[in-house]
């Protein structure tokens, strides 16, 4: 009877553990996405925008984005993530996303803006043209080619 109480004890301690190692990545991860929801919150527009940005990109569920420009228009775009990225994968895409439009001319972008900046299309640029972009979570999707040995 000692010997089955110990294993039971012994099984309930690495249940124990499992769980507890699980709730700490949890928390890392929710962690890193709060830092780079901070991070990128006033570039997306708000604290909502950068959140349903970050979420979206780590889960690949839906993004929404709601900004309101100078004149007080409203913008708004969505999409949803073709892929899962990893946290370092969504500051990444993020990044680039605002060089890429920075180096256009934009530094508060629409909601529309960013959406063409991560996933791609034609973007509407301030001078009146448009630009076709590919779009930075689009890049991070692409396999890399592989080069046969000779």
């Amino acid at each position: 009877m000692k010997r089955v109480v110990a294993i039971l004890s012994g099984i309930s301690l690495a249940i124990s553990l499992v769980v507890a190692t699980d709730a700490i990545a949890a928390a890392a991860a929710s962690s890193d996405s709060a830092r780079l929801a901070s991070q990128y919150s006033t570039w997306a527009g708000g604290r909502a925008n950068a959140d349903s940005l970050v979420n979206g990109l780590r889960t690949g569920n839906s993004v929404t984005l709601v900004t309101r420009g100078p004149d007080n228009t409203k913008s708004m775009a969505g999409f949803t993530a073709q892929t899962t990225l990893s946290d370092e994968e969504v500051a990444a895409a993020l990044a680039s996303a605002k060089r890429s439009l920075a180096a256009m001319g934009i530094r508060q972008p629409t909601a529309e803006q960013m959406q063409v900046a991560l996933i791609g299309g034609e973007l509407a640029l301030p001078n009146g043209r448009t630009k076709l972009v590919q779009g930075s979570v689009a890049l991070r999707m692409e396999p890399t080619p592989v080069v046969a040995a000779r």
